[in-house]
């Protein structure tokens, strides 16, 4: 199962002295929480990683809502696709606190393609990495109730971006609304609410001024 945050820092894995190629070519952006990073539509003219935050990968719906793709967090690295491709950015990127990203434009990128036989390696990987997790999703999402994917989603996280409480769970502060999880996984916000009400009788979900709190220990697909 994948997940909802990504953090495949393939770049990272890079053997040193390649990485430290890559890192004499970045240029460094900061953003602040809410500000767009990239609009889908626009050319794609650097490969991205993340330094330091969280960024959300958005899709537009019909009705014009952004649905939650992906988030981000530091290691990841988005866009390598439209620049393999060519094509324009697929998803709207914004950034969910305040963030760094790493840009390597797109010729840069090239050139250590054609130069360095580890730096299309490493891509390959990460490729046939993501498409993994694509298919193991997609089975989850075919095989299990929604408690069980919210109960993913939350987990995944807690264990990614939540803060240790003394009494051992975890207190996400990310901006995820009840919203944001029904339009991720594809259902409506009744049904998630509903669900949500049982995670909070027990104890393992429970909304907090400013986020979640989660018990790993209590969730079904944790234990």
């Amino acid at each position: 199962m994948s997940g909802i945050v990504v953090a495949d820092d393939w770049i990272g894995r890079l053997p040193p002295p390649l990485r430290q190629e890559v890192d004499s070519r970045v240029t460094i952006r900061s953003i602040s929480a809410g500000d767009e990073f990239a609009r889908a539509g626009s050319a794609a003219r650097a490969v991205f990683r993340v330094r330091s935050g969280f960024l959300k990968q958005t899709g537009l719906q019909e009705n014009g809502e952004r649905t939650l793709l992906t988030i981000y967090a530091a290691g990841a690295c988005f866009a390598e696709t439209a620049v393999v491709a060519g094509l324009p950015l697929n998803h709207t990127t914004i950034a969910l606190t305040d963030s760094v990203v790493e840009c390597l434009a797109s010729s840069d990128f090239w050139d250590l393609y054609d130069t360095h036989r580890d730096f299309p390696d490493a891509l390959c990987l990460k490729f046939a990495q993501s498409i993994r997790r694509q298919v193991a999703d997609r089975e989850h999402r075919a095989s299990s109730r929604l408690g069980a994917r919210i109960a993913v989603l939350f987990a995944d996280l807690a264990r990614t971006t939540g803060v240790a409480e003394p009494d051992g769970r975890h207190f996400v502060t990310l901006p995820i609304t009840q919203s944001d999880v029904a339009q991720h996984l594809g259902v409506t916000r009744q049904s998630v609410q509903r669900e949500m009400a049982t995670f909070k009788r027990d104890g393992s979900i429970v909304g907090r001024s400013g986020g979640w709190l989660i018990n790993l220990g209590r969730l079904p697909t944790t234990q």
